[in-house]
């Protein structure tokens, strides 16, 4: 519903979205994240902020409405070298126990769409983790190979197809379930 609205683009960042529905509901800036997040994956919620755009006392009812605290996002911590090895040993180590079992091409896809969608994918920036990116191609499974994801640091392209791994981030709106729609571990 957002998506059609704002005329977003497939490559749009979750920012761009976040500005355009801000201007959109006559906000002086952004729409704050966890009420557009709340949004996105609310369509009755949409409809009110929508409906209201033209009444400041309601607008503002719904973007401070308690139901967004479900949508918060986790505070990103800068993840050291350190972090970075031990988060990669500890992914080894379970994907061995595992029988280095890889997901479907299914789920593989799924993950992967979660994740190309998602506000915390990110170019590499520390040393360890452009070592284990590659160069991106349009192809399932390597579409984001050349990304890390904020939250964990992991490589997305790597991490997607271990089936001993698990998406770090809560769905919105759905605390029992990671952004891949998985349960949380």
């Amino acid at each position: 519903m957002i998506h059609e609205i704002l005329e977003v683009e497939e490559n749009s960042s979750f920012d761009d979205l976040a500005v355009k529905f801000g201007s959109y509901l006559g906000l002086p800036g952004s729409i704050p994240t966890n009420a557009l997040l709340r949004a996105i994956n609310d369509p009755v919620y949409a409809q009110n902020l929508i409906i209201s755009r033209q009444s400041a006392p309601f607008l503002n009812a719904l973007l401070n409405d308690a139901g967004n605290k479900l949508y918060e996002v986790e505070e990103e911590k800068e993840l050291t070298n350190g972090d970075l090895l031990k988060r990669a040993g500890t992914a080894l180590f379970n994907w061995t126990k595992s029988g280095f079992t890889v997901v479907s091409d299914e789920v593989l896809e799924k993950r992967e769409d979660a994740c190309l969608s998602c506000e915390h994918l990110v170019k590499p920036e520390k040393f360890l983790q452009k070592l284990v990116t590659s160069k991106s191609k349009d192809t399932i499974g390597k579409r984001a190979a050349d990304c890390v994801c904020k939250v964990c640091g992991c490589s997305i392209s790597k991490k997607i197809r271990a089936a001993s791994e698990g998406c770090p981030v809560t769905m919105p709106g759905n605390p029992a379930l990671n952004k891949w729609g998985e349960p949380k571990y």
